[in-house]
């Protein structure tokens, strides 16, 4: 089958590989469609460690095309599915705890450390595939995965019903987390970026205030529009050391700031211990979707969380290194680029 290999920072290729073979217990599942993720360019540019070679995607749908005999699951063959990538081992001190995340020892993660979406066929765990209703679509479907990660980044942000809130970055994820935030009950959502256009699509998808970095502070923006105390909740989305100083910098004394983002492994954030004190910040972060999957697929079957229109580009697989470019340097209005087989 043909697959993008990445067998090297920055060299990603196509080849032709053998198909997957699949075990008892997993589904071989016929890709549909495979979103270009932030977690993808780290890699890709080296900015997260992983074994190489390795076909990267871990966002994706696709339909069943075999289920292993020891399969119990109601999967079968035809289905259209979504998968939560991340395979925990289920026998490690952290699986075994009460509060169990995905701080798994023995973790893998379909498309980060074993081989993923971008390419024709992909085989996962059956315990890992959630099916779809039949009228989902499932170009939409491919955006289930960052939902799911979205859901749980809620989740940590802890936002109250009254609270306003500022989501730093209107990529993919912020224009999820804002729905969301909104969804949870937030009087007043500001969200920044440098880009007009993503902050247009903000605007449609319920953004009460917009501010762009690329004419205006954002930091005196966002107090000035609230009263000079800042927000009540600071979400950072963009995955950059400037950026959660930006959100910690716009978050009221008492307030809560949730590190969303995920930046550079090797990069570091250098913070006064004393501006976190003196202001008192609960401070959390959000670690992939634990156990959030299944609210994401209905979610997102509902029609509650608009995802259609952040889809803003589709490759062919055979177009996969322009797919790249345009999704790692944000050309011609990317927003969420897909790959198709």
């Amino acid at each position: 089958m043909l697959a993008a290999v990445l067998p090297e920072i920055r060299n990603l290729r196509l080849d032709n590989v053998p198909s997957p073979e699949y075990s008892a217990d997993e589904v071989l599942i016929k890709v549909h469609a495979a979103g270009i993720c932030g977690t993808d360019i780290h890699i890709y540019r080296g900015e997260w460690k992983t074994s190489m070679p390795i076909i990267l995607g871990h966002e994706f749908s696709g339909v069943i095309a075999e289920v292993g005999r020891s399969v119990k699951e109601d999967l079968k063959v035809g289905d259209p599915v979504v998968v939560e990538p991340n395979i925990l081992c289920g026998t490690c001190h952290f699986c075994r705890m009460s509060e169990r995340n995905y701080f798994c020892e023995n973790l893998k993660a379909v498309g980060v450390t074993i081989d993923g979406a971008f390419t024709e066929y992909v085989k996962v765990k059956a315990e890992n595939v959630y099916k779809l209703p039949k009228k989902f679509s499932l170009d939409e479907a491919a955006l289930v995965e960052p939902l799911a990660c979205c859901v749980r980044g809620i989740d940590q942000a802890r936002i109250k019903a009254g609270d306003t809130v500022a989501i730093i970055g209107a990529g993919p994820i912020g224009l999820i987390l804002l729905q969301l935030a909104k969804q949870s009950g937030a009087s007043a959502i500001i969200q920044t970026d440098i880009e007009e256009t993503r902050l247009k699509l903000a605007k449609d998808l319920g953004a009460d205030y917009t501010v762009c970095m690329a004419r205006e502070d954002a930091v005196e923006a966002i107090k000035s529009l609230t009263d000079g105390y800042g927000v009540d909740v600071a979400i950072e989305a963009v995955g950059s050391t400037k950026a959660i100083t930006q959100a910690m910098n716009v978050t009221r004394r008492g307030g809560r700031l949730n590190i969303f983002g995920v930046a550079p492994q090797d990069e570091v954030w250098n913070v006064k211990p004393f501006d976190l004190y003196d202001k008192e910040l609960t401070v959390t972060t959000s670690y992939r979707s634990p156990f959030t999957f299944q609210r994401a697929v209905k979610i997102a079957s509902s029609g509650s969380v608009k995802l259609r229109p952040l889809v803003s580009h589709i490759y062919k697989l055979e177009e996969i290194q322009s797919a790249f470019e345009v999704a790692e340097k944000k050309l011609e209005g990317a927003i969420k680029v897909l790959v198709k087989p």
